[in-house]
């Protein structure tokens, strides 16, 4: 499980209300991405477990481009899926997708990251969403060969997605680098936070020490951690969702991406993780945290 970083620095630096306006102009694109999903295991799910990533860009060719140089990820056109989604994939299968959507009118970033969540009934979860004070933004859609998908935003104006998917959910295998490793929730009432999360997925949650002077709130079903929440300070930054992308060097890592034109938004530090944890944006302004667990984790591998 990830050990923490400095919250109020992770996300891009806008107002909550633009934020909130791109990722509903994304959900429209959303809603018509992928005919296709994870590497599901037929006949087991495992509800809480974030399985799927995607990538809404207005620059594709450019995202190809940098995350390619910076993780040595690939990317596959869909058979019989709309032209503009790509599957991103790795030596150890698939990452999630990658499809183009315009960006809005003064959004200042043209990237973002959706975490998508597995859940058994898209529909309920939704009902649930709404009772607890969230707000469903793209309704319940089925998409052949996926699955169900739905975005929501939390009651703190962080949006997630969730994903019944056809084929099942892809086991609890260790993870491989270029991989999602973990994923940290920034808002500003963990409190709250982890009561909707855990009244929606059937969170166990426990507390853990994060770095930096920081508390973590642990999201976990069937006993393995899945997520964290992490507070932020307000009025700082919009809160959200940050996943991270297992590394084996998180130096070599950050001088391909300010290589590749990208920037270094949280630079490694000795008080988070020793220095092997870092977050980093795309040119267009798509943020992910990138992670080397195997320091501390040597003689077990994470698991997903």
């Amino acid at each position: 499980m990830l050990a923490g970083n400095d919250g109020e620095r992770v996300l891009p630096k806008m107002k909550l209300r633009v934020a909130i306006v791109v990722l509903l102009a994304v959900a429209s694109a959303f809603s018509h991405a992928s005919p296709l999903g994870p590497d599901g295991q037929a006949g087991h799910f495992h509800p809480g477990k974030f399985i799927w990533f995607d990538l809404a860009t207005d620059d594709p060719a450019g995202a190809r481009k940098f995350y390619g140089a910076v993780f040595g990820w690939r990317f596959r056109q869909t058979d019989g899926g709309p032209s503009s989604y790509m599957i991103i994939e790795h030596a150890g299968g698939k990452v999630g997708g990658l499809f183009f959507h315009a960006r809005p009118p003064r959004a200042p970033v043209g990237s973002r990251w959706l975490s998508l969540m597995a859940v058994r009934d898209v529909a309920k979860t939704a009902s649930e969403v709404r009772q607890r004070g969230g707000e469903v933004v793209l309704a319940p859609v089925t998409v052949p060969g996926r699955g169900t998908h739905a975005l929501f935003r939390d009651p703190q104006g962080a949006v997630f997605g969730v994903l019944a998917a056809v084929d099942g959910d892809p086991p609890d295998n260790a993870v491989d680098d270029g991989e999602v490793f973990w994923l940290d929730l920034f808002t500003t009432d963990p409190s709250r936070a982890s009561a909707f999360y855990s009244g929606i997925a059937g969170y166990e949650v426990s507390e853990s020490d994060a770095l930096a002077g920081r508390k973590r709130r642990v999201l976990a079903t069937e006993g393995i951690a899945r997520a964290g929440i992490v507070a932020l300070r307000p009025d700082t930054f919009g809160p959200g969702w940050l996943p991270y992308i297992l590394v084996d060097d998180v130096h070599g890592t950050l001088k391909r991406a300010l290589a590749a034109g990208g920037k270094v938004v949280v630079e490694p530090r000795a008080d988070l993780l020793d220095g092997n944890l870092a977050v980093i944006a795309d040119p267009n302004g798509g943020v992910v945290g990138v992670v080397d667990w195997l320091p501390r984790e040597k003689a077990e591998g994470p698991v997903r």
